[in-house]
This record gives C-alpha cells, sequence and structure tokens, in this order.
C-alpha cells in the first residue's frame, strides 16, 4: 500500500485541476499555508472552472437571486465551498456575496437558528476567504452562548463539527480564549463519542459511517478527522476508531471513494441542487475530493508517502 500511496501522492500533484494540486502539496506535503507556491495554487483555485460554476448565478450586482442558504446554491453555501476548496483570499468579487449572506444572517426576521451549519460554516469562510469586516465576532459569540447542551443525534453531531471548524479558525485568527475553549468543548464532545458513535459503540447511523463529497451541514468520519486536524486534536486515542474506518475504505491504488452524496446536479428546484458535480457517489470509484482530503488526513497521522 505504502508504494500505491507514494505513487497516487504524487499523481495528485501533476493534475490539472487547481485544487487537488492545492490540497496535496498543503496537506500532504507539508507546504506552508503562507508560501508564495500556495498562494499562486490559491489564485488558480479562483480562476478555475470549478470556481466560476460555483458562481456561475451571480447576477450583475454580483449577488446570487436566491435565499442565501437555499441548499445549495445559496450565497452561504457557495461561499463555504469556495473556502472548501481553497479559493485565494481577499477576492473582491465575492464582496457582494458577502454582502448578501451577512444580510441575510444578522436580519431580525432571520428564521434559520443559531446553528453551527450556519454561523460556524459563515465563521470559516469569513476568515479562510479574507473576507470578515468584523461580523465574526458576533458569530462567534452566538456559537459559543448555544454550547450548553451539545445533541447527540446524527444532526446534531454535523452541528458541532461545523461549529468546531469556524470557532477553531476564529480562536487562531482572533487570539480569541472564548473560542478557544468553545472549541475545546465542542472537541471532547465529539471525542467522547470517538467522532461518530452512540454511548455502547455503535455508529450513530450507516450514513455516519460513509464517505461523503461535500459535507455541507452533515458529519462523516472523514470530515471529523478533518476539523480533529484543524483543531490539533488528531492525536487524540479517541480518533483511533474513525482513523481505522477510513483506512479500512481506502482503495488497492491508494485512492478513496465517495460512498454517498447529499446532492442533485442541477437546478431542480426541491433543494439539495448542485451546479458542481462533484464526483457523484459510488463506492468502486475514486472520488478526487475524497481522496485529497483522506490522504491529508492520513498524513497528519502519521502515514508515509
Amino acid at each position: 500500500m505504502l508504494d500505491s500511496m507514494t505513487y497516487i501522492a504524487r499523481a495528485l500533484t501533476d493534475m490539472d485541476e487547481p485544487f487537488v494540486r492545492y490540497k496535496t502539496l498543503l496537506n500532504i506535503y507539508g507546504r506552508d499555508p503562507g508560501s508564495r507556491e500556495i498562494r499562486i495554487l490559491r489564485d488558480e483555485v479562483r480562476e478555475s472552472t470549478l470556481a466560476k460554476t460555483l458562481l456561475a448565478e451571480q447576477d450583475a450586482s454580483g449577488r446570487i437571486p436566491l435565499d442565501p442558504d437555499d441548499k445549495w446554491r445559496g450565497a452561504h453555501w457557495v461561499l463555504y465551498m469556495l473556502a472548501e476548496v481553497g479559493s485565494a483570499a481577499g477576492d473582491r468579487r465575492l464582496f457582494p456575496l458577502r454582502d448578501q449572506a451577512c444580510d441575510w444572517l444578522f436580519a431580525a426576521d432571520r428564521l434559520t437558528p443559531v446553528c453551527g451549519a450556519i454561523e460556524g460554516n459563515a465563521l470559516y469562510y469569513l476568515h479562510f476567504l479574507g473576507l470578515d469586516q468584523g461580523q465574526s465576532d458576533e458569530l462567534a459569540t452566538r456559537l459559543i452562548a448555544g454550547l450548553s447542551k451539545p445533541g447527540k443525534s446524527p444532526a446534531a453531531f454535523g452541528q458541532a463539527l461545523h461549529a468546531l471548524r469556524g470557532l477553531t479558525l476564529h480562536a487562531k485568527v482572533r487570539d480569541d480564549a472564548g473560542a478557544r475553549q468553545g472549541a475545546d468543548q465542542l472537541a471532547e464532545h465529539l471525542l467522547a463519542h470517538h467522532l461518530y458513535q452512540k454511548a455502547d459503540g455503535q455508529p450513530l447511523s450507516a450514513d455516519c459511517t460513509a464517505l461523503h463529497y461535500p459535507c455541507y451541514e452533515h458529519c462523516d468520519p472523514l470530515l471529523a478527522l478533518k476539523v480533529m486536524v484543524e483543531a490539533g486534536r488528531l492525536d487524540d486515542e479517541r480518533c483511533r476508531d474513525a482513523l481505522d474506518l477510513v483506512r479500512g475504505k481506502q482503495f488497492d491504488d491508494g485512492t478513496f471513494p465517495a460512498e454517498r452524496k447529499h446532492y442533485r446536479v442541477g437546478r431542480i428546484g426541491k433543494g439539495n441542487d448542485s451546479l458542481v458535480d462533484w464526483g457523484g457517489s459510488d463506492k468502486r470509484r475514486t472520488n478526487l475530493h475524497v481522496t485529497c482530503d483522506a490522504l491529508g488526513v492520513l498524513r497528519a497521522a502519521g502515514e508515509r508517502f
């Protein structure tokens, strides 16, 4: 398997798709996030067909004429996915989308409750894409205020993961002790359940053991491990079950599949629509998005390439 993993890691660096090279060099080969090489790759992601497809519904004002939380084509989700694939920070073309998302996030009549998939993901993209104008502090405060009783359902685990991801980045960027404490509390809750298990050691659900891309507002073992890497908690022994679960899904050539998906390609209008085909779901076929993320997690866990 080592030879296969070495081969696929090298092959990924030669691919045309910028997000593949970005994630490979950053997460597998350990390049500095602030290096010129990584900045150039993030610029390439910004100009890629993938990024342009995500932004295809921007109108003349730069906004997307849908509710910002429209799944998965609204401004909130588009910005989150641009951050997820590594698009460049400070892109002025995203300012109207940021303003649209923030108008909704802070609207007095907003119907969507405070949750990790909203406030947490917004924290993540505002910082990662260099779009924050001070809104992040209020978003972090909202998340921290709602941490008293994290739930134990699959949906609650998804919310906790996305809240943890946002608070982790906010704590790093802002050197915010409150956000760091909140992130630690969420990480401990998830680790107490080995990232995907009930109290009796059984999986929360079959879906919680499958690999997906993207996860959007949901949880899966790979996303949980990615977030633990970002939170500096991957060395916790309670990550071991999830690591073994993900390793067990690796093909002989070193790649990984997406086993299930949370989207439908097109403008169907019934929710869960995506303009981007993220590689579909097939337990027998390689998915590049899952492969890049899984290899990055395994590298962080000490695997050699």
